[in-house]
């Protein structure tokens, strides 16, 4: 009997990094390859024409770059505007129950903003390598216009598919990319001669995920830079029937139909330990290091903020962007974790002493303004909540001698 040889699914590669700024080697040794990186990838997407790079959903590799090759952000913006490069929408990514749900706003605001600057953001809450999340997130995603999300860790057993609806408390949802196999899962793909076998082996193992639609393979891991021959090798496997495309993230997941119907619900948090490990040591590892955070966002989001806002003393926006921005750095899912060397937890602690004290200023600027309006004799006392309150409080008086 005769039969006829039945197309392959599509494979769509997604040559990226995962980029941690800082972890088992500090900040500034760490950018030193991501420049490398950069400097190696930015002409190749000038150069050829078929190449594509997903830059890990965080605009801070972006800036942490540009701040040693500033020349390069026009370069930057072209392949952005043209969709080659795929950056944001995040500041940061963040650990999300390490930090305030304010600090989660703010992060995204911020990559949202930068990306705009850049030419457009990947409309996609990427969140690859976070340790669980938070059941808020789908709401929060939805509010900044983003109906997709992607993600690994925390996923539970029943979902079986690869695309899933996440809902949130408020019933807001969105469409989300599950990675089965993790943001690695086709690392592996290039480099031996081996492609054609490794493609077969990678199809077989995601065909029960993906059935007969494009099956999605993540090009790439921690830290990694793209093979040079990744666009030649891709040619000779389709000379050969291998059915693959070269695209970015955003490429893939947002030609899907947001509101997809009949996918797997999960709602609320992701925290399930079926599939990834989600590392809940990072929650009691340097434990100075998230009651640091902790006061560093009271001091800035109960305090030096709202006062700053009721009685504004001069223009004090910029100590508190800086607040912002340090706080928001801090919230990375190696950092606040406290899960990587010592010299990286130092600089983390450093950043966020710098928030507290940017807040505390802020703070006591506008309680001195106030202080010097209020009359002669009187006392001044301020109500850092958002409602009337009747409250004792406790006042020291400075005798006439000197004494209380």
């Amino acid at each position: 009997m005769n039969s006829t040889p039945q197309t392959p699914a599509e494979i769509v590669v997604v040559p990226h990094t995962h980029w941690d700024r800082e972890w088992y080697a500090p900040f500034q040794r760490f950018r030193l390859r991501l420049v490398a990186l950069l400097d190696d990838v930015i002409p190749r997407l000038e150069r050829e024409p078929d190449f594509r790079f997903t830059l890990d959903g965080q605009t801070a590799a972006i800036d942490d770059y540009l701040e040693v090759r500033p020349e390069m952000e026009p370069r930057v913006s072209a392949l952005v505007r043209v969709g080659k490069l795929a950056v944001g929408p995040w500041r940061v990514l963040l650990d999300e129950f390490l930090c305030s749900g304010e600090n989660i706003v703010r992060n995204l605001e911020l990559g949202l903003a930068r990306v705009g600057e850049l030419g457009g953001a990947m409309a996609i809450g990427y969140l690859p390598d976070m340790f669980g999340h938070c059941a808020q997130m789908p709401q929060i995603l939805r509010r900044a216009g983003l109906v997709h999300a992607c993600v690994w860790r925390g996923v539970p057993s029943r979902v079986d598919r690869h695309a899933f609806r996440w809902i949130a408390p408020d019933g807001s949802d969105v469409r989300t990319e599950y990675l089965p196999g993790g943001y690695g899962n086709g690392a592996d793909l290039f480099g031996d001669g081996s492609a054609g076998e490794r493609l077969a082996v990678l199809r077989k193992r995601m065909s029960p995920w993906f059935d007969d639609e494009a099956m999605l393979a993540m090009y790439g891991t921690d830290h990694s830079a793209p093979l040079p021959t990744l666009v030649a090798d891709i040619e000779e496997l389709n000379a050969a029937g291998g059915a693959v495309l070269l695209r970015t993230l955003s490429d893939y997941v947002t030609t899907r139909d947001p509101d997809e119907a009949g996918l797997p619900e999960v709602a609320g948090e992701l925290r399930s330990h079926a599939r990834a490990n989600i590392l809940p040591g990072v929650f009691s590892v340097r434990t100075h290091l998230k009651r640091s955070m902790s006061a560093a966002e009271r001091m800035v989001e109960r305090y030096a903020e709202p006062w700053s806002a009721l009685w504004p003393p001069s223009d004090v926006r910029p100590f508190l962007d800086m607040a912002w921005q340090r706080l928001v750095d801090c919230s990375c899912h190696d950092s606040v974790t406290g899960c990587g060397v010592v010299d990286t937890a130092q600089q983390v602690a450093a950043r966020l002493a710098e928030a507290e004290q940017l807040g505390r200023a802020v703070r006591d600027l506008v309680l001195g303004d106030l202080a010097d309006r209020a009359p002669a004799g009187g006392w001044l006392v301020a109500n850092p909540t958002p409602r009337s309150r009747t409250d004792f409080v406790a006042v020291a008086r400075r005798g006439a001698g000197g004494g209380r």
